[in-house]
């Protein structure tokens, strides 16, 4: 069964986010909680913010009271992180409902619709690890983040700049396809691509800078790591910082050694330090898989060995991966790394447990189950 087919018989239960109250509720009774003044209105609005993007919408969709008393998100640039939409995945298209896109919170399992600019006029080529989408106009093909919860968008240098022909011809999204994303504070953005070539620019850019991984002969998966406000790049020999200086080309600097694996797998747990998984395992032998988890002591230069995944889980497949608390879906184990796979013989995943307590087994998940759409959102090619 196809990720699309899956999608379509898909009943998560999981309806959009509520309504804002109306009418008589005590939110908008005198002296209710809509008369709360703007410095206690703002506070809570803060608490919401620093949680998820979605609270603070709905907390603002209250009343106009509380509008007043915190930023709108639509007047905010791309570059505030506040308002980026963190831990939310959109979902394959199969899943739309009514012209809306659906998104699943990875730290919650709540699913919300939203209605996206339309992607017709553009070039979809990939998203960021703080969950924006990389777009391509197709009148001048210049580069655009998209904010999709909130409408933010971004002017980046135009495409044609980050290939090394000239000639870009109508169906730009077959020269490029971004494989791994990230922004940095000063909202740098770095886009690796075509599996071996890196670009970095800023908004007001007049093109690209690109950086060749140099990866021939080697079947390693480099990727864009964004951590502490910076941008690291996994690459053949080392994980190297994205150096960017007023008046300077961006450069690559070599920050810790990289650990001899061929496949380095991102995992942030719950207190915000970035795990390494190394996967290794014969073509189609599932039971020779090993996997090797180290810490990322990016300050220190470290890629220390470690047992599990802090807790987390992990969804991967051949060209995406995602980690997620296990909470979100009663199926989903602590510290298991589950290889989704799509084939008439072959398991719909297969679970590792990293800590050892079971051995390597199938694993298959039903139609309402939060950890199917995960495993559709690994398994699609294009969202």
């Amino acid at each position: 069964m196809t990720p699309e087919t899956r999608a379509k018989r898909a009943r998560t239960g999981l309806a959009d986010p509520p309504a804002a109250p109306t009418g008589s509720s005590p939110l908008h009774s005198d002296g209710g909680w809509a008369s709360l003044t703007s410095g206690p209105a703002g506070l809570i609005a803060e608490r919401l913010l620093s949680s998820d993007v979605s609270g603070y919408v709905r907390f603002r969709a209250v009343c106009a009271a509380w509008r007043a008393s915190c930023a709108d998100p639509r007047a905010q640039g791309v570059a505030d992180r506040r308002f980026h939409p963190r831990r939310w995945l959109m979902l394959p298209r199969a899943y739309s409902r009514g012209g809306r896109q659906r998104f699943l919170n990875v730290s919650t399992g709540e699913c919300v619709h939203a209605r996206i600019p339309d992607l017709r006029r553009n070039y979809f080529l990939g998203t960021t690890a703080e969950g924006l989408l990389v777009l391509c106009r197709k009148d001048g093909h210049v580069v655009q983040l998209l904010n999709p919860l909130m409408g933010q968008l971004t002017d980046f240098p135009r495409a044609n700049t980050m290939l090394r022909t000239l000639w870009v011809d109508l169906r730009l999204r077959s020269f490029i396809t971004v494989h791994s994303a990230g922004l940095a504070d000063d909202l740098t953005v770095a886009l690796l691509y075509n599996s071996s070539e890196l670009a970095v620019a800023k908004p007001g850019d007049e093109q690209w800078t690109r950086f060749s991984l140099d990866l021939m002969g080697s079947n390693m998966k480099p990727s864009v790591l964004p951590y502490a406000g910076r941008l690291y790049c996994v690459t053949l020999k080392s994980i190297s910082v994205v150096e960017t200086a007023a008046n300077r080309q961006p450069r690559l600097a070599p920050v810790a050694d990289r650990p001899q694996a061929a496949r380095l797998y991102p995992v942030y747990d719950d207190d915000g330090n970035l795990i390494l998984v190394h996967r290794s395992a014969a073509r189609g032998d599932h039971s020779s898989e090993v996997s090797t988890t180290y810490q990322a002591k990016l300050d220190t230069g470290d890629a220390v060995p470690m047992r599990g995944l802090g807790g987390q889980a992990l969804f991967l497949s051949r060209g995406r991966s995602v980690s997620v608390p296990a909470k979100v879906s009663s199926s989903i184990r602590t510290d298991t790394v589950y290889v989704c796979n799509y084939g008439k013989n072959l398991p719909e995943a297969v679970a590792f447990d990293l800590l050892g307590a079971s051995a390597a087994e199938p694993a298959s998940f039903g139609e309402d189950d939060n950890a199917n759409l995960l495993w559709s959102y690994v398994m699609c090619s294009w969202i």
